[in-house]
């Protein structure tokens, strides 16, 4: 399971705190459902994406398979803290 799976799944079963109840249960729904919900679909497909961090592996394997490289840089705190 990925962290973004579980945080999903953490999200979907927090209980509120004006009520004892919780907002939902595994037993609440057919396994089908919480495999939907939580599985990436066709729009997450970049998690899909064998990433690298390093340039000069992403180098040398666009190299070898003869494909583009995408070169994403940013400037700052990764989770914008400064």
């Amino acid at each position: 399971m990925t962290p973004l799976s579980i945080l999903l799944l953490l999200n979907l079963c927090l209980i509120p705190i004006s009520s004892g109840d919780p907002v939902c249960s595994l037993e609440d729904q057919p396994l089908k459902n919480w495999k939907q919900a939580i599985e990436p679909g066709p729009e997450d497909r970049w998690l899909t994406i064998p990433w690298h961090t390093s340039l000069h592996e992403g180098l040398k394997k666009a190299g070898e398979e003869g494909q583009p490289l995408l070169l994403w840089l940013m400037n700052g705190h990764p989770l914008g803290c400064t």
